[in-house]
């Protein structure tokens, strides 16, 4: 569990594609809100149960299946408004009475403290980000070292592309990311580790980052994805299972792992 100064959030891994969910609450009301909820939540509403808080809010970060499957589950016990941004709700076009569109940069208050939805569209047109305190809760914009995928209906890897500047350049390197799906070597990391390890962070030129995202990337890179500096010496073997890689850091154009390097020249 991540406590911040209003704000209390705990993770919770869902689903056979490691989704990760949040429940986030104000500590002073106990109001509560859930992040994508999908897949069994029965360990979210018995947390919920013990803890004696109260879910007022559902958040979206988009609309694909594996984020918003158990939406209707969760309607059928609360009777709660459902926000998404406006563009993503259009792309959605499901019809609920308590569906509330957003407009990036709006705010959404759990008691008296606030949650920021940001626009990040290239994964889906309407996907979004909710920053509150240090936090930034990404979806599937932005996962530790790597971003979402951008072939599927309604990706846009030119949207991706200014969506990434635009994180990297309005928030503050200490943001924790609080990705989607846990498809890396670790959980959560900071916006400062991503700038200097995802390689989708790497790309000044446009048309650089969409055949990576597009065509390169998939067939270099294999999950948990670790950091990565592009025109690096050294990269890791691609056939090792990565689950068992606990150590990984970059010295320069160096990786440093506590498994075997292989150099890839």
């Amino acid at each position: 569990m991540q406590v911040n100064s209003t704000l209390s959030v705990k993770t919770f891994d869902v689903g056979p594609m490691l989704n990760m969910i949040y429940l986030i609450w104000d500590k002073k009301t106990k109001e509560a809100a859930l992040v994508d909820p999908a897949w069994d939540l029965s360990q979210v509403l018995d947390f919920i149960k013990k803890n004696n808080i109260k879910l007022k809010k559902i958040l979206l970060t988009h609309s694909h299946h594996d984020h918003v499957n158990s939406v209707d589950k969760l309607l059928s016990l609360y009777d709660v408004p459902i926000y998404i941004n406006k563009i993503e709700a259009s792309f959605w076009g499901k019809k609920y009475d308590n569906l509330t569109g957003l407009d990036s940069e709006e705010n959404i208050y759990l008691g008296k403290s606030k949650l920021t939805s940001i626009h990040t569209p290239g994964h889906t047109p309407g996907s979004c980000c909710y920053s509150f305190d240090n936090n930034l809760i990404a979806g599937d914009t932005l996962f530790v070292f790597g971003c979402g995928r951008c072939d599927l209906h309604g990706g846009n890897p030119e949207q991706m592309f200014e969506s990434l500047k635009n994180l990297k350049n309005n928030f503050h390197k200490n943001t924790i990311i609080m990705p989607g799906h846990n498809y890396s070597i670790s959980r959560q990391s900071s916006l400062e580790e991503e700038i200097s390890g995802n390689p989708f962070f790497n790309f000044n030129n446009l048309k650089e980052f969409v055949k990576y995202r597009m065509h390169d990337h998939d067939k270099t890179r294999e999950e948990p994805y670790a950091p990565i500096k592009l025109g690096s010496l050294w990269k890791p073997a691609l056939n090792i299972n990565n689950r068992f890689l606990t150590k990984f850091r970059f010295i320069d154009s160096i990786a440093v792992f506590s498994l075997s390097l292989v150099p890839c020249i």
